[in-house]
């Protein structure tokens, strides 16, 4: 059976995209709790619990960094750098060491503010849940002699990896809870363009469409497969965000003056627009991703962190 298991620092990437990008190098992260799983939430939300289950480093014990009075283990974090060097080593990619530990650290106090966010929400992960998951772990990995030899093969002590996989059970309740909360429907448009490189092509163009001419005929001119169709798409989901405030300001069949971006010259077309209305799997993946990442944002903003000089 092919253990799941995977270092903590695909845990957290696949957090923070949502697991909506899975690559076929990457295993599969372990099972996580979601909102509506069995493990007690307290009905006070503002409630800490007095019994948190994340190991909270003693005086003695090194740190990198302090998040709200609670320690990331200098020993894990150097573990968490090795993990990921091994990892990117593997699929051979390029690695500058400063980047890799300003990467390691921000993934891993993200991932201890969604863990406190999940705690400040209510969420208890007592013992009992914790080892009836652990232990499920143990099962799926073949068998506890398997187990132990893949947390030497990547650099876990049982201690340190108990640390770290209550975290990310804390981080991927809260994570849960975040995206629940992303409507599925939402205002958009469907919009087609005009693109081409040259800014005296794409005004002559314009002045054409201007004096009558047949926008359709443009369109499939200078896009034989698609007719330049951008589909349906909401608010906060383009790359190019000057093209999509033009959209949002114009009526069905409406199109826009000419747009310079990197790609060239555009002249959009809106062709149908919806005030509710279902979201993509892609564009709802987009909107959770930028629910979470605002939600760090404002933590980080609100949060006491100090780090190390180690």
């Amino acid at each position: 059976m092919k253990f799941t298991i995977q270092p903590l620092f695909f845990i957290i990437i696949l957090i923070l995209v949502l697991s909506g990008c899975n690559g076929t190098q990457t295993p599969t992260p372990p099972e996580i709790l979601t909102p509506d799983s069995g493990t007690s939430v307290s009905t006070e939300t503002s409630m800490v619990p007095q019994e948190s289950a994340t190991l909270v480093p003693t005086p003695s014990e090194p740190v990198v960094a302090t998040i709200n009075d609670e320690g990331i283990w200098l020993s894990d974090f150097e573990d968490e750098v090795q993990r990921y060097t091994v990892a990117a080593t593997k699929l051979e990619k390029e690695i500058d060491e400063n980047q890799v530990r300003e990467i390691v650290l921000e993934t891993m106090t993200d991932t201890l503010l969604l863990a406190q966010g999940a705690r400040a929400s209510g969420f208890i992960l007592d013992q009992d849940s914790y080892t009836r998951k652990y232990e499920s772990l143990v099962i799926d990995s073949g068998g506890e002699n398997q187990f132990q030899q893949w947390l030497l093969d990547n650099h876990y002590s049982p201690e340190s990896f108990e640390r770290l996989y209550k975290l990310q059970i804390e981080a991927a309740w809260m994570r849960d809870l975040l995206i629940s909360q992303v409507p599925t429907r939402e205002e958009q448009v469907r919009a087609r363009q005009i693109l081409v490189s040259s800014k005296t092509l794409a005004d002559d163009i314009y002045n054409q469409l201007q004096n009558g001419a047949d926008y359709n005929y443009y369109a499939w001119g200078y896009d034989q497969l698609a007719g330049g169709e951008l589909g349906w798409f909401p608010r906060e989901y383009l790359v190019l965000p000057q093209i999509e405030e033009a959209v949002f300001n114009l009526q069905p069949l409406e199109y826009s003056q000419v747009i310079e971006s990197n790609y060239g010259y555009h002249i959009v077309q809106v062709m149908e627009r919806e005030l509710d209305r279902e979201l993509t799997q892609d564009a709802l993946l987009q909107k959770q991703r930028l629910t979470l990442m605002a939600w760090l944002e404002s933590q980080i903003a609100s949060s006491s962190v100090i780090l190390s000089q180690n």
